[in-house]
Formats: structure tokens, C-alpha cells, sequence
């Protein structure tokens, strides 16, 4: 459907899964002049004419499955997975500017419906958190956070950045948490992968929590399923390694990973009684469909009335997931919300993807969930109504100061 075709709607579409994708400014331009050499051994991406070249941890790194296709920025508005699927796979194809400029990226999302936009990495994403220098990591924070940052000033009330934490190190996580509330962001990214040998929710990690809950800033729990990740990481790895043996000739953790590792940080939450601790906490689970839920929740409290926990926790995890603080996202034509809004309508969310290979654009949201015959006022919701209710009201003001750049900490 064209956006000229399109209904007048009488609500803020709300995209909650769009991403970035990390131009070389934010390695040459915003890191701090004093990383910019050590930072090459531990995180480095670069795209010359041969192609993208990606560091870590002292190693080249696998590339995303990208070869001349660059899946993770290639969409346009007007694409269809047809269009995608005939991509000539012998042939350089560009990346779509929006991704990194962010006028273009405005343009795109009028075409596509959308009025806000909630910003995730790609580069920074799917490597940043396998960094194993903390140090280092920290750094290459503050120079993301600055760039994304400058990039939203282009339109503040529309485009709406979720930070990255160095998560090597919880005290420097803290530390950046509070400084990128006190520059307005409302928040932060946290992948659900074991970082320095410690999940997310372990209690390492209590601190940081702590913080994100006094300062109101939203934790957007955003699974990544590229081939970097080690089996101690994530499930990627595990998937890629156990398929590989039925010769299908292509990656199956990009549709199956991020629904598993986001269902384990659930589990892990709600097991360790994280939301007694921290009952004001917002989290919010993306880019994983969200048909996952209710089965983790299912499951959840049949193994919890049946276990010993070590700390009380609530042995009804469907009443834990309060959806007035808590959201999932899903794509169009994810038929589970189509045919189940009821179980949806107060915690999904609606997310285009947008540049992935796999993005589409409100309209066939909408047009998907119509034809589902599902309410209006569910639509409004499931379109931008639940995670707008999520960011409502303002980061808490802290006593933290910083500017803009990437500075020193």
C-alpha cells in the first residue's frame, strides 16, 4: 500500500525497532583521539572498495551475511521480499542512505508512515557487546552515544535513540547510564548475551539496574544472531553449529535465535525476582516476533512452582509482566497478533526494522492487522500507543554532567 493509498490515521505510529546504521565518523570523528590506535585491535569497522572489514578482539571478524548484499541496510521504502529475493547476489548493492543520514532517514519515514522512531546500532549491536577490553569498550560508548545522539538532533521529537552501555564493566555501565540521561536520552540497549562471563541479569548487574530504574530510562532488550557470537554468547552459535549438519545452504539462527535468547533473559528475570527488586523498572523485548511470550510465561510458572528459589519470587510471572511498564515487539504480518490481539494488545509493539532486509512499513502493519478484523483503538495501541506509554514522562534529572562529544570520562 502507497503512503497516498494509505487511511488518515487518528494516531502516532510508533516504530520500535528501526536501527542505524554506524558511518566511519563514529570510530574517526567521535572516538576520543587517544583510542582511536588501540581501538583498532579490539573494535574496528571500516567498508573501502573491496568491501567491509570488521576487527575484534584483535581478529578479523566474521562479517554479517551480507556479501554484496548488505541485508542489514538495504531495504527501501516501496521494497517487497520479492524485490529483496531477486537481489542480483553477483553485484555490489548500496546501502540505503537513511540509514546514516538522518534528513534521508526522515524522508523515509514519511513514506512509510511513521512519525517516531525508536534507534537501535547495527555495527554496534551485533559486535560492541563481544569487546573484551572494558576500557576500550567504554570509549567506543561514549563516540557511539555521541554520534546517535547528534544524529536525532535532527528532528528530537522524532527520532528517539537508545544508548549502548559498556556492559564489560558494571561500574562503568553505571556510569554511562547516568551520563547519557543527563544528555536526554530515554534509552538504553542491553543484548542478552553473556558479557566477560556474566548474563544480564546476574547480580553483577544489580547496580546497573538500580540506576535504570531510578533514572527512568527504558532497557530495550535487543537480541543480535550474527557470526561473531561463541556459544557462551548467545544461542546463534549452538543453532548454526547443530544445522549445519542438515546441509540447508544458509544461516537458520537469524529467524530463530533472538526469540530464544530473549525468552532466556525473561526466564533468568523472573527467576532471580528482578521485578520484586526493581518493581519500576521498564524493559521492553525487540526485535524477536512475539509469539515467544506467552509460552515463556507459560512455562515460567509451571518450573517456578516446582523450584527452590533462593531469593522470593512471584510464582504468577503472567501478573509480574505488568504490561503498563513492559512491551514486545513484532513485525507486519506476524500472524499471532492478528489472531490472538487480545493476549497482544496491551504489551505489543509494532516495529518496521527498518533498513534490514526483512523491514516493512506501517502500512502493511496496519493493512495486516485490518484484515484481521482486529479493533481499532487495539490498533492504535499495537501501532504506538503501548511503547509511547513506555517513554512517557522524562529521564529523572541527575547530578551527573557531561556534554555532548565523546570527551574524556
Amino acid at each position: 500500500m502507497s503512503p497516498a493509498s494509505a487511511p488518515k490515521k487518528q494516531y502516532t505510529v510508533f516504530d520500535a525497532d528501526s536501527h542505524v546504521l554506524e558511518p566511519q565518523a563514529v570510530w574517526d570523528k567521535y572516538l576520543a583521539p587517544e583510542y582511536r590506535v588501540v581501538a583498532r585491535s579490539w573494535f574496528w569497522h571500516e567498508v573501502d572498495e573491496v568491501g567491509p572489514h570488521t576487527i575484534l578482539n584483535g581478529r578479523p571478524a566474521p562479517e554479517l551475511p551480507s556479501h554484496n548484499i548488505p541485508r542489514y541496510a538495504v531495504w527501501k521504502p516501496g521494497m517487497t521480499p520479492d524485490d529483496i529475493g531477486r537481489l542480483d547476489p553477483g553485484k555490489r548493492h548500496a546501502v540505503n542512505p537513511g540509514a546514516s543520514d538522518a534528513k534521508k532517514r526522515l524522508k523515509d519515514m514519511d513514506a512509510i508512515g511513521v512519525d517516531k522512531a525508536l534507534l537501535f546500532p547495527t555495527m554496534f549491536g551485533e559486535y560492541f557487546p563481544l569487546v573484551e577490553n572494558p576500557d576500550v569498550a567504554w570509549a567506543l560508548a561514549r563516540a557511539y552515544n555521541a554520534w546517535v545522539l547528534e544524529f536525532a538532533k535532527a528532528a528530537p521529537e522524532r527520532l528517539i535513540p537508545a544508548a549502548v552501555l559498556p556492559l564489560q564493566d558494571a561500574g562503568f555501565a553505571v556510569r554511562e547510564a547516568r551520563r547519557v540521561a543527563a544528555l536526554g536520552f530515554r534509552a538504553v540497549t542491553i543484548r542478552p548475551v553473556f558479557v566477560n562471563g556474566h548474563f544480564p541479569s546476574d547480580a553483577y548487574y544489580r547496580p546497573l539496574l538500580a540506576v535504570l530504574e531510578e533514572l527512568g530510562l527504558v532497557a530495550c532488550i535487543h537480541p543480535a544472531a550474527g557470526p561473531a557470537a561463541k556459544e557462551m554468547d548467545s544461542n546463534s552459535a549452538f543453532i548454526e553449529r547443530v544445522t549445519g549438519n542438515l546441509n540447508l545452504g544458509h544461516p537458520v539462527a537469524e529467524f530463530i535465535a533472538p526469540a530464544m535468547d530473549n525468552a532466556t533473559f525473561l526466564v533468568a528475570f523472573m527467576s532471580d525476582g528482578l521485578w520484586e527488586k526493581f518493581p519500576k523498572l521498564k524493559v521492553a523485548f525487540m526485535h524477536s516476533g512475539i509469539a515467544w511470550l506467552p509460552l515463556s510465561l507459560e512455562k515460567a510458572e509451571t518450573y517456578l512452582w516446582l523450584s527452590n528459589q533462593e531469593d522470593p519470587v512471584s510464582l504468577n510471572p503472567e501478573g509480574v509482566f505488568e504490561h503498563r511498564r513492559n512491551a514486545v515487539t513484532f513485525s507486519a504480518g506476524d500472524s499471532s497478533v492478528r489472531r490472538m490481539p487480545e493476549v497482544f494488545a496491551q504489551a505489543g509493539a509494532w516495529g518496521s526494522r527498518y533498513p534490514n532486509h526483512d523491514a516493512a512499513s506501517a502500512q502493511e502493519a496496519i493493512a495486516d492487522l485490518e484484515r484481521g478484523k482486529v479493533p481499532a483503538a487495539t490498533i492504535a495501541a499495537l501501532m504506538g500507543g503501548n511503547i509511547a506509554r513506555l517513554f512517557s514522562g522524562a529521564p529523572a534529572k541527575t547530578k551527573a554532567t557531561a556534554k555532548a562529544g565523546a570527551g574524556r570520562r
